[in-house]
């Protein structure tokens, strides 16, 4: 069953690396990490080395741009730390920065974030899931989450290039 839905995801991933249009790719990206990991929204943030910092142009269901220094929150933790991060239980978490939810009335029950490998060693982006429809984030989500890291890796570090 799994390896059904990673050679689906990955043939979606192969229609949209020919995508030109850079926020489209995206739009597309986060729509098929949410899909593929049955998640209510997902954030690709790019990871900016000279500013110390990550920030996100596209996120699902939100229109605000979200700038965060590295090391701050669950992604800017997996930024500077390259881990993946599989949390239940959001507010129970002390690495978890809850500003965005009472900004945006959004309620983060659980997460996974998943770094994305530059050539360099170093993490270019970051993927960020929240709120799995049924339970929590399980270790098949954390790798399918990784396998896509890993698949769009080249295009995630030109993106962070581009800019």
């Amino acid at each position: 069953m799994l390896d059904d839905k990673v050679a689906l995801i990955l043939v979606k991933l192969g229609h949209l690396s020919v995508q030109r249009d850079r926020e489209a790719y995206l739009r597309g990206l986060v729509e098929l990490c949410s899909q593929a990991v049955d998640a209510e929204r997902c954030t690709f943030y790019v990871v900016d080395q000279q500013k110390q910092e990550l920030w996100a142009r596209v996120a699902q269901r939100t229109s605000t741009e979200i700038r965060l220094p590295i090391g701050q929150g669950l992604a800017g933790q997996s930024a500077l730390t390259g881990e993946t991060i599989n949390v239940p239980d959001a507010y129970a978490d002390s690495r978890f920065d809850r500003k965005f939810d009472m900004r945006t009335g959004f309620r983060t029950l659980n997460v996974l974030v998943v770094p994305v490998w530059g050539s360099q060693g170093k993490p270019v982006a970051v993927i960020q899931v929240l709120n799995k429809r049924n339970g929590t984030f399980e270790r098949r989500d954390q790798m399918l989450l990784e396998q896509i890291a890993e698949t769009i890796a080249p295009v995630a570090e030109h993106i962070t290039s581009a800019d």
